[in-house]
C-alpha cells in the first residue's frame, strides 16, 4: 500500500476516536424499535465492555482490506473501459474503418449495456456473496475488453462495447452498496472517496500504460497493431487480479469469514445502531426495496444532479483528445494527461474527508462544481496553451462534487438494504446513461476549441449546482419536520420519538431523532 493511502487510511482510523457530541450522545438513547432493541442488547453482550479499542480495530481492519482491494479493481475497471481513448491515438479507426460519428456512437453504445443490468445486478447482490459475485463481474469484463484486441469492424465494436458496458455494470453500484454496508454515515464519503479517486488514477496510468505499449508494439510486433496489445495486456492482466479479490473482499457484517464472531458482532452494531433498525439482508423484499425506492422524492433529485455532473464529466471519454488540442505529439499528449488526473485524484480526497469531517455535502460539492464550471469556461473562451492546460485541471475537479454526492445518496436512500442497493444502482445507472449522448458533443469537426462540448458542461454543471440546492432545501425541510413531530410529541405525550415522530420516520426509513446530512 502507498505511504499516501496509509496516511489516509490513519486519517480515518482516528475519527474512529471522536467522541460523540452532546446532540449526538442526547440522541443515541432514544426510541428503538423493540426487536432491535433486543438485537443490540444480544450483540452488546458479544462485543464486551473494550468497544472502543475494539472499533478501532475494526476500522483499521476493514480499511486495510477493503480500501485497497477496490481501488486496485476499479483502476483495472477503469482502465478497460477508457483504453478505447488511448487507442484512438493509434490506428484504431484506421484499422477498424470507423468514419463520421461512429466512434461516437461505439462510446455511446457501452453505457446502453452498462444500464441495463445495473438495478437488477445491484438486487442481486443484496442477496449473495459480494465476495465471489464482484470478482466473477470482473473476469467477465475483462475477458470481452481483451476480445476487443481482435475487433475488424464497426459492427464488432457495437457489439463488443455493448457486452463490455452489460458485464461492467455491477461493479460500481455494487462496490458502493458494499462500502455502505460497513461504514457509518460519518465514515463512507472519505471511505467512497478512496475507492472512486482510482479512477481517476487510472486516467493518469492510462496514458502512461497506454503510451508504453503503443510505443513498445508500435511495429506490429506478431503481426498485431500496438492499439491491438492495449486491449489485450489491460484485460488478461485483469483476471490474476480477480482471483485474488475473492479472498480478500468481504461479505456483509453478519457473515463474513475471515472476521471472529466479537468483530462481526461489532459491525452489525455499529450500522444497527446509527439508524436504529437492523438491516436483514436475508428476508426484506425486493420488490418493497424497489417500491420504496421509487417512492422517495430524494432519489429523483440527487439522481438528476448526478446526471448533471456525469454529463459534464463525459469529457473524460475524450480527455487525450482535448489535450491532443494543446498541439503536441502523443507522446508528449500522453504524458500530459496525467497531472490534470492527479490533481483530480487528489481534490476529490481532499474534498470528502473535509465533507466527513465536518459533517456537510452542499458546500463541498458546490465548490467543486463551481471551479469546474470556471474551467469549462475557460476552455470555451480561448486557445491559449497554459490556460487551456489550467481549465483542463480545473474541469476534472468536478470529480470532487461526483465522489461526495454519492455518499449523500448512500446517507440519504441508506435504509432498508434492498432499497439502498436499489437507490445506488438506479443513481448510477441512469446517471452514467448521459454518456449516450454526450459522447456526441466532441466531434472532430468541433476541433480544436470543442466549443460546443464545452458549452454544453457550462450548462450541465449549471443545472447540477441548481439541484445541489433543491436537494439540500428538501433534505432541511425533513429534519425541520422531524423536529416539529418530535417537538409535538413531547408536548402531547410527554417524551420525544412517541406516535407522530415515529410515523413520519417510518415514511423515511429512520429513527425520529435521526437528522439527515445536509
Amino acid at each position: 500500500m502507498s505511504d499516501e493511502i496509509k496516511q489516509s487510511v490513519s486519517h480515518i482510523e482516528d475519527a474512529a476516536d471522536e467522541k460523540p457530541t452532546i446532540e449526538e450522545a442526547s440522541t443515541a438513547e432514544v426510541f428503538i424499535e423493540p426487536s432491535v432493541d433486543a438485537k443490540i442488547a444480544t450483540l452488546k453482550e458479544i462485543v464486551g465492555p473494550d468497544r472502543v479499542a475494539l472499533e478501532k480495530k475494526l476500522v483499521r481492519r476493514l480499511d486495510y482490506m477493503i480500501l485497497p482491494a477496490l481501488q486496485i479493481i476499479y483502476i483495472l475497471n477503469y482502465l478497460d473501459r477508457t483504453n478505447i481513448g488511448t487507442a484512438r491515438l493509434g490506428t484504431l479507426e484506421e484499422d477498424t474503418n470507423l468514419h463520421g460519428t461512429q466512434y461516437n456512437t461505439v462510446i455511446a453504445i457501452f453505457f446502453v449495456g452498462y444500464v441495463l443490468m445495473q438495478v437488477f445486478t445491484n438486487l442481486l447482490l443484496n442477496k449473495v456473496r459480494p465476495s465471489i459475485f464482484l470478482p466473477c463481474v470482473m473476469i467477465c469484463w475483462a475477458t470481452v475488453s481483451a476480445c476487443s484486441g481482435a475487433v475488424q469492424s464497426y459492427g464488432g465494436w457495437i457489439a463488443v462495447r455493448f457486452i463490455l458496458g452489460f458485464v461492467e455494470s455491477p461493479f460500481f453500484a455494487g462496490s458502493v452498496f458494499l462500502l455502505s454496508s460497513w461504514y457509518t454515515k460519518k465514515e463512507l464519503a472519505s471511505r467512497i472517496a478512496l475507492m472512486y479517486v482510482a479512477s481517476q488514477m487510472s486516467g493518469a496510468f492510462g496514458g502512461l500504460i497506454g503510451e508504453a505499449i503503443l510505443g513498445r508494439f508500435s511495429h506490429d510486433n506478431l503481426g498485431i497493431a500496438a492499439w491491438r496489445w492495449l486491449f489485450i495486456i489491460e484485460g488478461v492482466i485483469t483476471i490474476p487480479v480477480a482471483i485474488c479479490a475473492m479472498f480478500i473482499l468481504p461479505d456483509f457484517p453478519h457473515n463474513t469469514k475471515w472476521l471472529s464472531e466479537q468483530e462481526r458482532a461489532l459491525a452489525q452494531l455499529r450500522i444497527i445502531e446509527e439508524a436504529n433498525r437492523e438491516d436483514n439482508y436475508e428476508t426484506q423484499s425486493l420488490k418493497k426495496g424497489f417500491t420504496d425506492a421509487f417512492k422517495d422524492p430524494a432519489l429523483y433529485m440527487i439522481w438528476i444532479l448526478q446526471l448533471s455532473i456525469c454529463t459534464a464529466a463525459g469529457v473524460n471519454a475524450y480527455f487525450p483528445t482535448i489535450v491532443q488540442t494543446l498541439g503536441y505529439g502523443r507522446t508528449k499528449t500522453l504524458l500530459l494527461t496525467v497531472p490534470p488526473w492527479i490533481v483530480s485524484a487528489l481534490w476529490s480526497i481532499a474534498t470528502c474527508f473535509s465533507s466527513d469531517k465536518h459533517k456537510e455535502r452542499f458546500g463541498h460539492i458546490m465548490v467543486s462544481l463551481v471551479i469546474a464550471l470556471v474551467g469549462f469556461i475557460i476552455a470555451a473562451s480561448t486557445m491559449n496553451i497554459a490556460a487551456r492546460y489550467v481549465s483542463m485541471i480545473m474541469m476534472l475537479m468536478i470529480y470532487g462534487g461526483l465522489t461526495t454526492a454519492w455518499s449523500w445518496a448512500s446517507t440519504t436512500l441508506s435504509r432498508p438494504p434492498a432499497k439502498r442497493a436499489v437507490s445506488i444502482a438506479f443513481i448510477n445507472a441512469f446517471s452514467n446513461i448521459s454518456s449516450t449522448y454526450s459522447s456526441y458533443f466532441y466531434p472532430k469537426s468541433s476541433g480544436p476549441r470543442y466549443l460546443q462540448g464545452m458549452a454544453l458542461n457550462i450548462g450541465f454543471t449549471a443545472l447540477a449546482i441548481v439541484f445541489t440546492i433543491i436537494t439540500k432545501a428538501y433534505l432541511v425541510y425533513r429534519n425541520k419536520k422531524l423536529q416539529q413531530a418530535n417537538e409535538e410529541d413531547l408536548a402531547v405525550e410527554g417524551k420525544r420519538g412517541g406516535s407522530k415522530s415515529t410515523a413520519l420516520a417510518d415514511k423515511w426509513y429512520c429513527d425520529p431523532h435521526y437528522r439527515f446530512t445536509t
